[in-house]
């Protein structure tokens, strides 16, 4: 049966690309602070709306990002095998919070990939089959 590549308009596939956090992530990793939790301006999420925005749109910048400064390294190279160049990428981790003031707030943080896979290797071990959770796996069918 052949693939389905455009269901009613929308397309398959990652989500687009978008850089305009690129500036914030090479402030935080010039300041060494990766894994360190940040909080976004009140003053730039006024609703929940606009800090989910805020989130994805840090999401969507930490995903494409690798510092060797190849815009398609990603699409090119896994992970796993990393950057041909030596650049690090950066993923993230957001949430919408609410402060003292019960005001929405986006908390987040940048952590560079390789590190991370290293760590769920050192954790449950080199079988992948034994961690909790495998981004291409395929789902086995109930």
């Amino acid at each position: 049966m052949p693939r389905v590549i455009r269901i009613f308009g929308s397309t398959a596939g990652p989500p687009i690309r978008d850089d305009r956090f690129i500036p914030l992530i090479e402030l935080i990793r010039a300041w060494n602070a990766l894994g360190q939790p940040f909080l976004v301006p009140g003053r730039y999420t006024p609703t929940i709306e606009k800090a989910s925005e805020i989130k994805r749109l840090l999401y969507l910048s930490a995903r494409y990002y690798c510092s060797c400064g190849d815009r398609h390294c990603n699409r090119k190279h896994s992970n796993i095998d990393g950057c041909p160049n030596g650049g690090q990428r950066i993923g993230c981790r957001a949430d919408v919070v609410k402060d003292a003031k019960g005001r929405p707030r986006t908390q987040f943080r940048f952590f560079d990939k390789r590190e991370s896979i290293r760590s769920v290797v050192e954790r449950y071990g080199a079988d992948p089959s034994k961690w909790p959770y495998q981004a291409r796996a395929k789902k086995a069918r109930a």
